[in-house]
């Protein structure tokens, strides 16, 4: 299975409107705390650093509650765990504190993280952005601040007080097959020889399935047919939760209509095993819904 699939954080929403309650949690002796700065996470020997309230707080000047961001808890074998989340204005005094810490992207610590940490770092990742591009009120302009455990952000304006919530771009992704191949392409600022399938956000007023429909169309030229739901994936990069699906083309003509794709083309299995061997191909990442859309079709 792709990662970022663990099923096993309960969120406890209903905690949210208690800040002294999860304060009290996020102190607890066992509770871990990811410290995250512009969808970068605090790494030490390529693992992340997670801390506990005595080593955040002997490190910032001060905890503040609109920083600190209720993950969850995760009940283990023998105890009940909760993890947090804290917004970094400025990290420099932690890389300065401890030497060995960088900042990283999750995309480069995927392939070494465990499915749990993998999860709680996405959904760390992805509320921290959201709090980035939202400190202003879309509604008036003035200045937002959070509340709810990081899960709201309310307009100061009290003539406004507009409630803005975080915010999930819904994308499909498709395997379309045509007889014994399946379609992939490459977009120009991609590395050489990587391929992929077709992707794209589906529009306002649109069905997921109409969006595997449009894009087939608009970046292969194809008319799809018996499209099939296959899974999904919250994709943090930044705020995006593709939804796989198969589908199957009615013809094999190929035409790049939005340019999107600097070049696409059907590949049989055998095809794809011999350019793969010899580094002629490159596949997504083994971690992306993309690679297990690939590896599914391969496979059957």
């Amino acid at each position: 299975m792709f990662a970022l699939q663990f099923d096993q954080l309960d969120r406890q929403a209903e905690l949210r409107i208690n800040p002294a309650h999860l304060r009290e949690l996020a102190q607890q002796a066992d509770s871990s705390i990811l410290p995250v700065h512009r969808q970068q996470l605090l790494t030490q020997d390529d693992s992340l650093l997670w801390l506990n309230w005595s080593e955040l707080s002997d490190t910032v000047e001060e905890i503040q509650d609109k920083h600190l961001i209720y993950l969850g808890q995760v009940q283990g074998a023998d105890q009940i765990k909760h993890y947090f989340s804290y917004r970094l204005t400025e990290p420099d005094y932690f890389i300065k504190q401890f030497p060995s810490v960088l900042l990283k992207g999750l995309r480069e610590l995927l392939p070494v993280l465990s499915e749990a940490e993998s999860f709680l770092a996405n959904v760390a990742i992805g509320i921290e952005h959201w709090h980035n591009t939202h400190q202003y009120c879309g509604y008036c302009g003035h200045t937002t601040y959070s509340k709810l455990a990081g899960f709201v952000r309310q307009c100061s304006n009290q003539e406004c007080a507009k409630e803005h919530y975080p915010r999930t771009d819904a994308a499909v992704i498709c395997a379309i097959t045509y007889q014994d191949k399946i379609l992939l392409g490459r977009q120009a600022q991609w590395p050489e020889n990587r391929y992929s399938v077709i992707a794209g956000f589906v529009e306002p007023g649109e069905s997921l399935e109409q969006a595997v429909a449009r894009e087939a169309n608009e970046e292969a030229g194809l008319t799809v047919t018996n499209i099939q739901y296959f899974g999904s994936q919250p994709w943090p990069f930044p705020q995006s939760l593709m939804t796989g699906f198969t589908a199957e083309a009615t013809h094999p003509s190929i035409e790049l209509k939005d340019h999107e794709l600097e070049h696409a083309d059907w590949f049989t299995r055998s095809q794809i095993n011999e350019l793969v061997g010899c580094s002629q191909l490159i596949l997504p990442y083994k971690y992306s819904i993309s690679r297990t859309l690939i590896e599914h079709w391969r496979n059957s």
